[in-house]
């Protein structure tokens, strides 16, 4: 389906995204299209919301929101998380191409967090003479882990505590989110994806 109206506040933004997650879960798929298509998509690009989500080969935010390509800015990271390829690819997003909504997009059974969750609670660690770069990844979930009572660090809870912790953190950031946040032209919101179900839930 092509030629529907782009939306035009970050509330509709997600309100289509939430319409789409709940068709994909009846497995109604329209494949919405709100940017350019055909010969229009070779030229430019429109998407309506930019996804950070993880690496994680289960996720795949175009058929989770149904939407065709082109209507959705992904950048992936293990762990979901803010570092310096995810914020430059969201401020460009929001600063060029005029997205107006950012979701950061964690998961169930995600390998980062429980990765985080054995560092945070002394049980393992990543030497970069042995496993590289991983341990920085990780390390970038490993502070909201933290954040969360020893006793009470389920992999659920801690999964919802690292994506509402790096929705704030980018939504904190300028000079090009905050101030776009406080003008009402953006909202960052946090979600967590459960796989079993293909349920989006948005965290409050």
């Amino acid at each position: 389906m092509a030629g529907l109206p782009h939306p035009k506040t970050p509330t509709g933004a997600l309100e289509e995204l939430q319409a789409g997650n709940e068709r994909y879960r009846k497995a109604k798929p329209q494949l919405r299209g709100h940017s350019p298509v055909g010969e229009g998509r070779a030229a430019e690009q429109k998407p309506f919301a930019a996804i950070i989500t993880c690496g994680d080969s289960r996720i795949s935010p175009e058929l989770i929101f149904d939407v065709e390509r082109g209507n959705l800015f992904v950048s992936r990271i293990a762990g979901n998380s803010i570092d310096t390829g995810t914020l430059g690819s969201t401020e460009y997003a929001v600063a060029v191409l005029g997205v107006k909504l950012v979701m950061v997009l964690g998961h169930s059974d995600c390998g980062a967090v429980k990765a985080a969750i054995e560092v945070a609670n002394g049980n393992e660690s990543y030497p970069a003479n042995e496993y590289g770069s991983i341990g920085k990844v990780v390390d970038h979930v490993v502070t909201p882990v933290k954040s969360v009572p020893a006793d009470q660090r389920t992999l659920q809870r801690c999964i919802s505590v690292n994506a509402q912790s790096q929705a704030t953190k980018l939504a904190g950031r300028g000079p090009i989110i905050s101030p776009a946040i406080a003008s009402g032209k953006l909202r960052v919101v946090a979600a967590v994806y459960e796989i079993s179900n293909g349920q989006v839930s948005i965290i409050p």
